[in-house]
């Protein structure tokens, strides 16, 4: 029952996530960069990998959630990996660009950092990013449940014994987005909280098609607000 719940949550999250990661990596990136391997750890169902296409020749994904591995996000540049989110299968070296898109609090940890260095060459730029869409701020009546207490979307590596990493940039911006109806039932059902909200307001399992009808009765295309935060960060020469 467990997989079949994480299935539904990572359909919805395949489905449908703002455009956010490019602007994010655009603020992030000088114009014009272009680098050789990129690594995405944490990649989801693959839509910050993809985000990457436009700054490298090629992206790997590592992911330790089979459920996201198996509605990954085909690309001709992207190759996804599986592995324990802890020990990256990489040789020393591999990596001019690596990115944790919202996933950094989960993964933080001077053995994850220890291993970013480690696959990283020289000089490369280490990301660590997110988005917070301002749920709560919808003007539908909803009584959403609180998103999860303690979670830090501003997380990065700050405190841990950086080993050659070095920031360089971080900031905190507000962003405003259109959105149809049917993006925003995915947006709202990839959180399981919400999608059992959802379930309970329509006394219904599968509670998307009842969402989208909702929503489509205030408007076409909604505005959402959002909140994007990045720390960039540097490797030394070793």
């Amino acid at each position: 029952m467990t997989e079949d719940y994480d299935a539904v949550i990572a359909h919805h999250y395949s489905a449908y996530r703002p455009p956010l990661h490019q602007v994010i990596l655009a603020k992030c990136l000088k114009p014009g960069a272009v680098y050789d391997n990129g690594l995405d750890i944490g990649s989801g169902t693959g839509q910050s990998c993809i985000a990457l296409a436009d700054f490298c020749e090629k992206i790997t994904g590592a992911e330790p959630s089979k459920e996201m591995l198996a509605q990954a996000i085909g690309h001709s540049k992207v190759t996804y990996v599986h592995f324990d989110g802890i020990n990256l299968p990489f040789a020393d070296s591999s990596f001019d660009l690596v990115t944790f898109a919202g996933s950094l609090f989960y993964a933080r940890s001077q053995g994850m950092l220890n291993e970013v260095v480690r696959v990283c060459l020289p000089n490369a730029i280490v990301i660590a990013y997110d988005f917070e869409v301002l749920f709560q701020r919808l003007p539908f009546g909803f009584h959403l449940p609180e998103e999860s207490v303690g979670y830090n979307h501003r997380a990065s590596f700050s405190g841990l014994e950086m080993n050659g990493l070095r920031e360089t940039d971080s900031f905190v911006s507000d962003y405003q987005l259109g959105v149809s109806a049917e993006n925003l039932a995915h947006l709202l059902l990839s959180a399981g909280s919400f999608y059992n909200y959802f379930s309970e307001r329509y006394t219904a399992s599968d509670p998307f098609g009842l969402l989208v009808r909702e929503l489509s009765q205030h408007a076409i295309v909604h505005s959402i607000g959002a909140r994007l935060y990045a720390t960039v960060y540097k490797v030394g020469v070793k």
